[in-house]
């Protein structure tokens, strides 16, 4: 089976940006609900105590970042209540985040470079241009998927 690419830069990220996800499912999918369930870590700061909070946590932010995209090019935007009561149901929410990212770059894919680079994103932690933010959700789920790959080892979750 071949790949089918997205077009431009904004395409080629969000390739990747599916890759990362799609990684992340494959990851979840092996994870007995009960153990997705299970709060790991009380100590820990709340969206990272259990593997269901750290894909809520995802989920959220995915949205979080198409939202800022969609309010810099002056795009309607909605804020989703999120939550999630088994894996199957994470897996739809991280499914329908991505739709919704993915939505949010229709009329975007074949910006030139200057124009990713030149669109500066504001948020509550940092300015990004187009580029940056899409990058920075990429890893951020990267980062998120090695987070529950050391929480399987350590637990040793199966």
């Amino acid at each position: 089976m071949q790949n089918i690419y997205r077009k431009g830069a904004i395409g080629a990220l969000t390739d990747e940006y599916e890759k990362a996800l799609n990684e992340l499912k494959t990851l979840l999918l092996k994870i007995p609900n009960a153990e997705f369930m299970k709060i790991y870590n009380k100590e820990a700061e709340k969206d990272f105590q259990s593997i269901k909070n750290i894909v809520l946590h995802v989920v959220r932010s995915g949205y979080v970042y198409a939202n800022h995209i969609r309010k810099r090019f002056g795009n309607s935007y909605v804020v989703y209540e999120i939550e999630i009561d088994n894996i199957n149901q994470g897996v739809l929410e991280l499914d329908k985040m991505f739709d919704y990212t993915v939505k949010t770059f229709e009329d975007k894919w074949l910006l030139t470079d200057d124009e990713l680079l030149n669109t500066l994103i504001k948020t509550s932690w940092s300015t990004y241009d187009l580029e940056g933010i899409i990058e920075h959700a990429i890893v951020h789920i990267l980062r998120h998927r090695l987070q529950i790959e050391k929480m399987i080892n350590k637990y040793q979750i199966s």
